[in-house]
C-alpha cells in the first residue's frame, strides 16, 4: 500500500448491479473524482463538485494515475458523462471535471451516517438508477495528493476557470451548442476536438456571433467541401465574414441597406473571397427561408 494512501467512505449502493452496469471499470476514475473534489457550487438546485479547483487536466495526466492508456481514460470519461455521474468541459489546456450532486462537504449528513454505522445500523442504501450521482457522499476531509494545493491550482488557472466555470455547470451553454454541432457534423467525440479549435469556438461566441450562424456556416461549408475540412479553424474566416455581412445588412448606414447576398462592390471589382462569401450568404438566406416556411 502506498505511503500516501488514505481511506474515504462511500455508499454501499455503489455495489448494486445497476451501477456496475453503468460504470464498470470506470469506477476507479469516478472514485478519484470524488476524492479530488475541492469545492462545491450550486446551480439550479444541483450541487456540483469542483475537481481539483477546476484545474484543466490532460488525458495523459489522468492515465498516469491509473497506469492505463489515454484511450481507456477517454472511454471512462465518456461512460461517466453518458450516465450523468460527472460533467466534463473541454478547455484549451485540458479537461475540467465536475461531479454531479456532490455532497462531499455535507458534514452533518456524514456525521449522522458515521454514527449509525457505529451503532451497528448498517442498512443497505435503496438507490434507484436515478440516484446514481448521489454516490459522491463522503467525508469533507478527503484529499488526494494533487488536491493538497487547490488554491495554487485555482490561481494558476484563474483565466481558464473564469471563462469555463459557467460552461461546466450549464448544459445549455452556447459553447456546448457549437461543440455538439461541430462533433455531429464531423462525426467525432468532443474529447478529440483540438485545443486550438476549442479556443476559436470561445472566441467566436465572445465576439457575439450567434450560435445559429456559426452552426449554419459550418453545415453549409462542410456540405460543399466536407472531405477537406478537419478543424474548426477552417470555418473561422467564413464565420467572421458572414457575421460582418449580417451586421451590415441589419445595421442602418448612410449609404442605405444592402440586399442579402449583394454587398456593395468597389469599382466593379470583386475578389474570389467576396464571391465565395456572396454564394455562402445566398445559401444561408435560402435555408432560412425554408426553415421559416416549414415552421409557418
Amino acid at each position: 500500500m502506498p505511503n500516501n494512501s488514505f481511506p474515504f467512505p462511500t455508499y454501499s449502493g455503489l455495489l448494486e448491479p445497476q451501477h456496475y452496469k453503468n460504470i464498470s471499470t470506470a469506477i476507479w476514475l469516478f472514485l478519484w473524482c470524488i476524492s479530488s473534489t475541492t469545492k462545491e457550487v450550486e446551480k439550479d438546485g444541483i450541487v456540483w463538485g469542483i475537481v481539483l479547483g477546476n484545474k484543466p487536466m490532460k488525458l495523459s495526466e489522468i492515465s498516469q494515475k491509473f497506469g492505463v492508456n489515454d484511450k481507456t481514460v477517454s472511454r471512462w470519461l465518456d461512460t461517466l458523462e453518458k450516465h450523468e455521474y460527472i460533467r466534463v468541459t473541454r478547455a484549451p489546456h485540458g479537461l475540467i471535471i465536475t461531479v454531479k450532486n456532490s455532497k462531499k462537504f455535507s458534514s452533518d449528513k456524514t456525521d449522522k451516517n458515521v454514527r449509525s454505522l457505529e451503532n451497528g445500523q448498517t442498512e443497505m442504501s435503496d438507490h434507484q438508477p436515478t440516484d446514481k450521482t448521489n454516490l459522491s457522499d463522503h467525508l469533507g476531509s478527503d484529499q488526494t495528493e494533487m488536491s493538497d494545493q487547490p488554491d495554487k491550482n485555482v490561481r494558476s488557472n484563474k483565466d481558464i476557470t473564469k471563462i469555463y466555470n459557467t460552461a461546466a455547470i450549464n448544459t445549455g451553454s452556447e459553447f456546448e451548442e457549437v461543440m455538439q454541432a461541430f462533433c455531429r457534423i464531423h462525426g467525432k467525440l468532443d474529447i478529440h476536438v483540438k485545443a486550438l479549435d476549442i479556443t476559436m469556438m470561445h472566441e467566436m461566441i465572445a465576439l457575439g456571433v450567434p450560435t445559429t450562424l456559426i452552426i449554419r456556416v459550418m453545415e453549409t461549408i462542410f456540405r460543399d467541401r466536407g472531405g477537406k475540412i478537419h478543424s474548426f479553424s477552417y470555418y473561422k474566416d467564413a464565420i467572421l465574414e458572414a457575421w460582418e455581412a449580417e451586421k451590415a445588412i441589419t445595421t442602418p448606414s448612410p449609404q442605405g441597406t444592402v440586399a442579402l447576398g449583394q454587398p456593395p462592390s468597389h469599382h466593379g471589382y470583386r475578389s474570389k473571397q467576396q464571391q465565395q462569401l456572396d454564394e455562402l450568404m445566398k445559401i444561408i438566406a435560402e435555408e432560412e427561408r425554408h426553415e421559416q416556411s416549414r415552421s409557418g
